[in-house]
């Protein structure tokens, strides 16, 4: 008798907390770029990078998927707590740890992408 599948369920449509969180990080970091040259953009920043993190914590709830890179992916919004307490250097904190986790992010897409377009082994 074999084992019932593990694997979950593929899912239809878009996830919308996996399309929050993209689209967040992707503003946050031109934003960040702006908010060394722009007042407003510190703010928007700041909106963005919160925003990034709720649906980061909600995408690794919904898929079971808590792993050590998504608790240091925190490290921005600790960041832009450390800017609004008086630190300015912790939106540059923010930001590098974006571009940090951003980069980071690109990588790990590319190797999946490399993967599934590997033929299975031969017998």
């Amino acid at each position: 008798m074999s084992e019932p599948s593990t694997d979950p369920t593929p899912q239809s449509g878009i996830d919308l907390g996996a399309l929050a969180h993209a689209i967040a990080g992707i503003a946050a970091v031109v934003l960040g770029g702006l908010m060394y040259s722009r007042p407003w953009a510190q703010d928007f920043f700041s909106i963005l990078m919160i925003v990034a993190a709720v649906s980061a914590v909600y995408f690794s709830w919904r898929h079971s998927a808590w792993v050590t890179g998504h608790w240091l992916a925190m490290v921005p919004v600790t960041g832009v707590i450390l800017g609004y307490l008086g630190w300015q250097w912790g939106f540059t904190l923010a930001y590098v740890t974006l571009w940090i986790a951003f980069i980071h992010f690109v990588y790990r897409g590319v190797q999946s992408l490399r993967a599934e377009s590997k033929p299975p082994p031969q017998p």
